[in-house]
């Protein structure tokens, strides 16, 4: 069927329905639907941002436990709580090849991270983004906080690690998103117990 351009505004009462027909059936998709409600099959992509009445996009999928000693592969667009019982964890992002700019990973700490365990994230040889960040707290009572930066060149693994009296504690977040050529971290690492310890979270190489 022939393209056709029109000069000026295409208009339908109805709607618009894009479709995709297999080859070997003829079966017909609705892929996406443009109407008073609009429904996209596929990858939105927003150059100048969305608004709405709250400015909050709200989440349509439930958060996910991860088990305790977690050595996995995360799911893109999901929202993990931390293992309950705060030991170490390897979690994997997807890889840079299988992901879809906007795509994104939540996690979040309902407990605090054991002393002297790591809870790593990251892709061997896949770098976070430079200027990637983890918030920590410093020795000054979890009032002022501290920053590491990942360098975009050889950070590879974001390691949140517990240590008594500093976190990672209860409310730690890290949310994942990928640009459409890195993943970035953005990561806020809690106190714990009296916070009078300096937090020790970190991009790193390993």
């Amino acid at each position: 069927m022939a393209n056709t351009t029109f000069n000026g505004p295409v208009r339908s009462e109805n709607g618009f329905t894009d479709i995709s027909v297999a080859d070997a059936t003829g079966a017909v998709t609705t892929n996406s639907t443009f109407s008073n409600n609009t429904t996209i099959g596929g990858t939105l992509g927003v150059t100048l941002g969305i608004s709405n009445p709250t400015g909050v996009v709200a989440p349509t999928g439930a958060k996910t436990q991860m088990a305790n000693g977690f050595a996995a592969a995360m799911v893109k667009n999901t929202h993990y709580l931390a293992p309950a019982d705060g030991a170490a964890l390897t979690a994997t992002l997807p890889a840079q090849a299988s992901s879809t700019a906007g795509d994104v990973i939540i996690v979040d700490w309902h407990v605090f991270v054991d002393n002297g365990a790591t809870q790593k994230f990251g892709t061997a040889g896949e770098f976070f983004e430079a200027k990637s960040a983890v918030y920590k707290t410093t020795t000054v009572l979890a009032v002022v906080f501290a920053v590491d930066l990942a360098d975009g060149t050889g950070d590879d693994f974001l390691n949140m690690i517990g240590l008594t009296n500093a976190g990672p504690g209860i409310g730690s977040r890290v949310v994942f998103s990928f640009n459409g050529t890195v993943w970035r971290a953005e990561a806020v690492s809690t106190g714990s117990g009296t916070c009078a310890a300096a937090g020790t979270s970190v991009f790193a190489t390993s």
